[in-house]
Order: C-alpha cells, then structure tokens, then sequence
C-alpha cells in the first residue's frame, strides 16, 4: 500500500510540474492581449518585419557610471496602436517571472520606450564572437535583459521620477495588457 501511495504522490508531482510548464509563457514570443480576449504574438524577427525600428541610445537605472548602451526595436505605442490598444489608458507590462509593471498611456506618449530587441555591439561582442565584422546590432541575449526590454530615454525622465519609478524598467517582457 506504501508503494502505491508513492506511485500516485510521484504521479500527482509529474502531472502538476507538466501542466505548471505548460501554462508558462513562451519567452520567445511577446504577447499583446487585446481586449474582448484577442491575442497578438510577436516573434523578435516579426517585430523587425512588422514595424520600424527605433534607436535608443541611454543609461538604465542600474548602469555602473552612466554607461549608456544603444538599443534599437519598435516604439512601444506603434505596437499598442496595431494591436487596437491606443485608447486604453493603462498598461501591465509582465515579465518572464511574473513581475508587473503598471504603465499609463500619458508615459508611453510622453517618454516613447522602445520594445528593445538588439542592442549595439561593443569591441568586447566582435572579441567575444557574439558580433561579426562589419555588424552594427545584435539580438538581445538573456543576459542583456532580452529577447523583449522595455527601454526609456533615462535623461528625458524628470529626477525625481526616476527614483520613484525604476519599476518601468522591465527585462525579459512576455506579455502586455491592459490593466485589470
């Protein structure tokens, strides 16, 4: 009788693991929840496909030094506005771990972040092999925060806001929605 009680403990772990696994996110592909429970996904090569891609060069809120990285991918608005979300007024940006940032449409008007999918390459990415000869971006890694970062104009953030609101700052997104 001990052995079946093991048998359906390991059993009833494998089946919950399974479907825990199953309902996580793909972090490959960013996800836009449109309202009426529509979905729009995007691959990083669809992005690229899809919109025009903006550059942005600028210091996180965790640079050592003010080092500044360049970053280039879609304005977060022209992927809301395709995605018919441009009158909704208030966003949930999630990340891979399940961390949410509450963003409202007047600061994605007024600060225009990008949905960073490269970054720059560095001398150190052509010595690393991570950059060719010759190319000027690469696919954000898990390391730099990709593939999906909401990136914003760090210089154009008021001080005070900056402090206040290092929470817009989110690295590996997986899915934006509006607010429930």
């Amino acid at each position: 009788m001990k052995n079946v009680l093991k048998v359906i403990l390991c059993l009833a772990v494998l089946v919950n693991s399974t479907l825990a696994r199953s309902q996580s996110p793909d972090p490959d592909i960013l996800t836009i929840e449109q309202t009426a429970g529509k979905t729009a996904t995007y691959t990083e090569e669809q992005l690229r496909g899809t919109f025009d891609l903006h550059e942005r060069t600028t210091a996180t809120p965790w640079s050592k030094k003010g080092r500044r990285t360049s970053f280039r991918g879609p304005l977060l608005k022209d992927i809301l506005a395709k995605s018919d979300l441009a009158d909704v007024k208030e966003f949930e940006i999630v990340a891979y771990n399940d961390f949410i940032a509450r963003v409202t449409s007047k600061e994605i008007d007024t600060f225009s972040p990008i949905m960073a999918i490269e970054q720059q390459c560095v001398e150190e990415d052509r010595t690393s092999g991570l950059c060719k000869a010759g190319q000027l971006y690469r696919p954000l890694s898990i390391d730099d925060g990709g593939p999906f970062y909401l990136v914003w104009p760090l210089n154009d953030l008021p001080s005070s806001y900056i402090l206040s609101r290092k929470s817009i700052w989110v690295w590996f997104v997986v899915n934006v929605r509006p607010s429930r």
